[in-house]
């Protein structure tokens, strides 16, 4: 059973985010989780934009208060168990750890 890392972080935009917000803005969020599957190793990841299949998604990936903006190519892998005109590609990006998006058994950001 695969399930969702969660970890949450406040982005460097944060405060300006919320002034955002009161400005009537709601481009920015205020909280960015983790994407990535329950004890993955080396940075957490969470996806801003997506830019659509075969072009780069854009993720910001953190460790601590370190913070990297990436643009990464989606997982083209889909789900061998599905009929093959009703398979989706995994929405995370290319060579992600641990397990792709059809096997996790939450939903991100519970």
């Amino acid at each position: 059973m695969v399930i969702h890392c969660n970890s949450p972080v406040r982005p460097p935009w944060f405060r300006t985010a919320q002034a955002h917000r009161r400005a009537g803005i709601e481009e920015l969020p205020d909280r960015l989780i983790c994407e990535l599957g329950k004890g993955h190793t080396g940075e957490h990841a969470d996806c801003l934009d997506t830019m659509g299949r075969g072009t780069f998604d854009v993720w910001l990936r953190w460790n601590g208060d370190d913070f990297t903006y990436v643009c990464a190519a989606p997982c083209e892998q889909v789900d061998p168990t599905i009929a093959p005109l009703l398979r989706q590609a995994c929405w995370l990006f290319t060579d992600h750890e641990p397990g792709h998006s059809w096997e996790f058994e939450d939903l991100p950001h519970d």
